[in-house]
């Protein structure tokens, strides 16, 4: 207001002989005989109805819901080399790293013996049997009563024995060839693969013949299919479901894009850490066009057909809200209520009327 200041310096004695108690609606600052609105150096604004709208807003960054830590589970390893880079986009089942798994030799060529003997076993214990068998067979000829029945139960006796040691030594030959398998597949898997579609985001530093524990993280990666714009919502203003815009880019070409919010603190999902809000995006934006400092904004307040000024308008003294009302060349000084302001509009609960000229300046 110091336009209007100056102006004033040269109305002492107008305001002197006009000015009514502080509790009055108005006071009558100039009459007719001085300066004409047209004349004078300020600017005017109307109070008309409108829509109010007030925003607040924040910077947000990029937040992935799918990510993996990813470690060596297998005991008796060592680091041999990683096959990616920090910031390398994979594919599901690409190779990130390579071990050399350290199997006993002496473990594997002793199970290798005891399967090759018991196969032997096995062969010369069939080939026992069968001949003992085939020749009890030909001693049946010539035999009768008594004698041909207890020679019957003999072989059928040995049969038997033949039946149950063929299926013990497939069982026992089963076994070792599964625990020889074990040894190889162990010593063959030495390679650790990405889970799923993504981007590498951290790599441990490890150097060759390093030992490996199950509870080091060797790599982490995220899913870059799928994001959502995490925001600093300190106040805890925003509110699930509500409409967000978001700017990003160059400073000299911002982009702006739309979205609303998917989760809120009181209704996060499990992923999610306490306390985040996440945005998402209606339009298919890739995290490189989210460069720079990505602000959000959305509409906190928002009241329709209310009455509105330019908030430059409204002055204070004693704790009262005034505004100077141009009415017939007249400058008045009237006390108003505000309501909400926005620090472009002022909403007037009383004290103006719709279509009234105010000094705005």
């Amino acid at each position: 207001m110091s336009r209007i200041k100056r102006t004033a310096s040269f109305l002492a004695a107008a305001v002197f002989l006009t000015a009514c108690a502080g509790g009055e609606q108005e006071q009558n600052l100039y009459d007719e005989t001085l300066l004409t609105p047209q004349q004078a150096n300020y600017e005017t604004a109307q109070a008309a109805e409108g829509e109010y709208i007030r925003t607040a807003g924040g910077s947000v960054h990029v937040y992935y819901p799918v990510t993996a830590e990813l470690c060596w589970e297998e005991s008796g390893a060592r680091f041999r080399e990683y096959l990616v880079k920090k910031g390398q986009e994979v594919k599901k089942g690409d190779a990130l790293a390579v071990f050399d798994i350290e199997v006993s030799m002496a473990d594997r060529e002793e199970l290798s013996l005891q399967l090759a003997r018991t196969k032997e076993r096995m062969e010369d214990g069939i080939e026992e049997r069968l001949s003992a068998m085939e020749e009890a067979g030909e001693k049946l000829q010539g035999l009768e009563n008594f004698e041909l029945r207890i020679a019957q139960l003999r072989i059928e006796k040995a049969q038997a024995e033949y039946e149950q040691f063929v299926y013990q030594s497939e069982q026992e030959i089963a076994r070792l060839s599964e625990r020889l398998e074990e040894l190889d597949e162990r010593s063959a898997n030495d390679t650790l693969f990405a889970p799923f579609d993504g981007v590498i985001d951290s790599i441990a530093i490890c150097s060759e013949g390093d030992p490996m524990s199950k509870d080091t993280v060797m790599i982490t990666m995220h899913a870059a299919d799928k994001f959502y714009l995490a925001a600093d919502d300190a106040a805890g203003s925003l509110r699930y479901n509500a409409e967000v815009t978001v700017e990003a880019g160059r400073r000299n070409d911002p982009k702006t894009y739309h979205g609303k919010v998917v989760a809120a603190p009181s209704v996060l999902p499990a992923s999610a850490p306490q306390g985040m809000t996440l945005i998402e995006l209606y339009e298919d934006v890739t995290e490189k066009e989210l460069s720079g400092s990505p602000k959000y904004e959305f509409r906190l307040e928002e009241l329709q057909n209310v009455l509105l000024v330019d908030w430059k308008a409204l002055s204070i003294e004693n704790g009262k809200n005034f505004v100077y009302v141009l009415e017939d060349d007249t400058v008045r000084k009237r006390y108003v209520t505000p309501g909400l302001t926005n620090r472009q509009e002022a909403w007037i609960l009383d004290g103006l009327k719709e279509g009234q000229t105010v000094i705005a300046d």
